[in-house]
């Protein structure tokens, strides 16, 4: 039942993130914003798993809170889904092509860089 509160509550902070980074970042022809929080989430995200690998802590309160509560709020693949949809029905099919590349291969890039900076600080 922690857990769940914890997800809950990390859910919710990292859904209220996602929500100022929409209003400070327009998203007009392009999904800017929701195309931030997943890089923000994803290089977030492999920084913190990084840590909680490195201090055998996963499945932790801190692995809840952060990373299933946290960036599950903060990242939004539905909303990734909505948007290429609407792109592609607005015949914007290189702007879908693009959000799709960038989207995918920079939040992998990014997770594996929060990953490996952790790994640096820790190895100091």
């Amino acid at each position: 039942m922690k857990d769940v509160i914890l997800v809950f509550i990390g859910g919710g902070l990292g859904s209220a993130i996602r929500l100022l980074i929409n209003k400070i970042i327009p998203s007009d022809a392009f999904p800017y914003s929701t195309l931030t929080v997943n890089l923000i989430g994803s290089f977030f995200i492999g920084f913190v798993i990084s840590y909680l690998v490195h201090h055998n802590m996963l499945k932790s309160d801190y692995y809840y809170f952060l990373v299933v509560g946290i960036c599950g709020g903060l990242t939004t693949f539905s909303a990734f889904s909505i948007e290429n949809f609407n792109l592609l029905k607005s015949n914007d099919l290189l702007y879908s092509i693009l959000y799709i590349l960038i989207s995918v291969s920079f939040c992998i890039l990014l997770a594996y860089i929060g990953f490996n900076l952790m790994n640096k600080i820790l190895n100091y």
